[in-house]
């Protein structure tokens, strides 16, 4: 009986020294064993909409060493510059030791970074090495990737302006879009010829069109109103200018408002008071101005009146009617580019230091 208390006595002893065991295991942390280093290929890349699929810059690492057998996955991070990686953005490498992005993929990466299309920004890249969640992941140094996003076109529902300012080629025509897809339809359109006239085409042929039924009395100066019909008369401009076009297929309205661009708000010289006229570059369809700007914030707005504004709900460098405030972040020397040639859904704007 005293034989079989001792070894209950010991058992008892054993099972304890295991379970203490145990529980020192699992409060372990182990530690990398090695140092993992990041190299790219290339630190910056032009990023051009056309070569979208092409390869632009490939990430390698030196294998990550635990100091014992282990499956180790890898994880490429980018961050905006000198950002902490709280959040960031991540390629799964797997078990590979480079990785290959497309001009597509860092664009889209810089973009949802809130870099603006068409403004030069940063990235910072690190990759981390992980083999599970009881040790810590193995991170490199960082290294930074530079440059300029396109926007990212988006193909909206689209009715065509052909006229005699482009020669009456409704394929070569811009065009409006309808971001609802609900046969409203919004664009800005240059007519260059002294005597505008024109027709909406829903396709880039002459199947269809349609023209003027009725015109309006104009309501405002450089706004004209009407009724629009299947084959009606074309549509006559009073004169040249860069024109916001608002086209109703269901309700068979239209509405062509002349426009001039301007920046203004607490960031630019005039304040809230005063904006700073844009100059329009035909030949890049852009409106432009290049100016000293506060840290503070900015709209753009038409023919010195707010009946048609523009700022940036997300922010994402896409101009949303009415939008909020854009921010500018740090004083300096700017340009300012506004381009709304690409029909409703795809206007976009930079402020470029």
């Amino acid at each position: 009986m005293k034989n079989f208390t001792k070894l209950a006595g010991l058992g008892l002893v054993a099972t304890l020294f295991l379970a203490s065991c145990d529980k020192d295991e699992d409060r372990a942390v182990l530690k990398p064993d090695g140092n993992l280093s990041l190299t790219a290929s290339a630190a910056t890349a032009p990023l051009v909409q056309t070569s979208a699929s092409t390869k632009a810059v490939t990430y390698s690492w030196s294998p990550a060493s635990f100091g014992y057998q282990a499956a180790v996955k890898y994880t490429l991070q980018f961050d905006k510059k000198g950002g902490t990686f709280a959040s960031p953005i991540e390629v799964d490498a797997g078990s590979a030791t480079s990785v290959s992005l497309t001009v597509a993929e860092l664009n889209s990466i810089l973009l949802r970074l809130k870099v603006s299309p068409g403004a030069t920004g940063s990235a910072d890249v690190r990759v981390a090495a992980s083999v599970g969640a009881a040790v810590a992941p193995m991170i490199s140094p960082v290294t930074t990737f530079t440059g300029t996003p396109y926007l990212v076109f988006i193909q909206y529902p689209s009715v065509y302006v052909p006229g005699n300012y482009q020669g009456w080629a409704p394929d070569k025509a811009p065009f409006l879009a309808s971001v609802a897809n609900d046969k409203t339809y919004e664009g800005f359109v240059n007519f260059s010829d002294p005597s505008p006239e024109f027709k909406i085409t829903p396709a880039p042929n002459w199947d269809n069109d349609f023209g003027a039924a009725v015109v309006d009395p104009a309501t405002t100066p450089g706004t004209q109103t009407g009724t629009l019909k299947a084959k009606g008369d074309n549509f006559k401009l009073p004169a040249a200018g860069y024109y916001r076009l608002n086209v109703d297929l269901n309700a068979l309205k239209y509405t062509f408002t002349k426009t001039t661009w301007a920046v203004i708000g607490a960031a630019t010289p005039g304040g809230w008071d005063n904006e700073t006229p844009m100059t329009f570059d035909a030949t890049k369809q852009v409106w432009k101005v290049t100016l000293a700007l506060k840290a503070d914030e900015l709209k753009f707005r038409a023919n010195n009146a707010w009946d048609i504004n523009l700022g940036d709900n997300e922010p994402d460098g896409q101009p949303d009617n009415g939008g909020k405030n854009i921010k500018v972040a740090v004083a300096g020397t700017y340009t300012v580019t506004l381009d709304l040639s690409k029909g409703a859904g795809n206007y976009s704007y930079s402020i470029e230091k």
